[in-house]
């Protein structure tokens, strides 16, 4: 006759299951999946379920273009261990920048995979390895069974996983944890969270602006950028102030 195991009590109360650190209830910010490291803004990482950029999981950010990938990610870089991995990097790693940053050029191996079938099949491997950091610009829309395979990759390694995708890619289901929509204004990063595993989204969550950090203001695109912004605004006088008229 088969016995009951005497380590396991008769019966839980439901008060005891909810004091337990797996139980998810929905709005509850409890419930931890994995390892997080902080993303350097106290707004972020105050909006994200772990309090950091979640380790061991795909995370996927919707731009158009570039979009301040490095002001969004370079303070985790610099917390993080191991090897750094770009894999379809929108444009040649400018050296003197990552020096700038703080990031150890030791560290930094580009992967090109034009083919999307060589794209999932890297993203996978590397993503498996937990070499350390996985920065990822996707060549073409990828499916969702291929987006999945990137997914399982991701959860089954211990390391930080991004994937950029095009801004179209956010009206598509994805199994990524994490996705945010990224915008360049000309007070910083614009950053959106659309989709959180763990947390019950009952309204779309307000922009948050990450401030663009201070050297980078002087730079010719943000200058371009800020110049462009006040260029469309309409030029009008104060209200409390009466235009001075010449006389006819």
């Amino acid at each position: 006759m088969n016995e009951t195991p005497t380590s396991l009590p008769a019966t839980v109360s439901l008060s005891d299951l909810l004091q337990r650190d797996d139980m998810w209830m929905g709005h509850s910010q409890r419930f931890a999946t994995r390892e997080a490291v902080p993303t350097g803004y106290e707004g972020l990482d105050a909006r994200l379920l772990n309090k950091g950029w979640p380790l061991g999981n795909l995370v996927e950010v919707c731009q158009k273009g570039m979009q301040g990938e490095w002001q969004l990610f370079t303070p985790a870089l610099l917390q993080l261990p191991g090897l750094i991995v770009l894999v379809n990097p929108p444009a040649v790693p400018f050296a003197q920048a990552f020096i700038q940053g703080g990031i150890d050029l030791d560290k930094l191996i580009v992967v090109e995979a034009k083919e999307r079938n060589h794209f999932v099949s890297s993203f996978v491997e590397i993503a498996r390895a937990s070499v350390g950091s996985l920065l990822a610009w996707q060549p073409n829309a990828l499916t969702y069974t291929e987006m999945r395979k990137c997914s399982l990759a991701a959860l089954d390694g211990s390391g930080l996983s991004i994937m950029f995708r095009h801004a179209a890619a956010q009206q598509q289901s994805s199994p990524a944890s994490l996705r945010l929509f990224a915008h360049q204004v000309p007070t910083g990063l614009e950053i959106t969270i659309f989709k959180q595993k763990g947390h019950l989204q009952t309204q779309q969550a307000q922009p948050l602006v990450l401030p663009m950090p201070a050297h980078w203001a002087a730079m010719p695109a943000h200058n371009h950028l800020n110049h462009a912004t006040r260029a469309r605004q309409p030029q009008h006088p104060p209200s409390n102030v009466t235009p001075i008229r010449g006389k006819s």
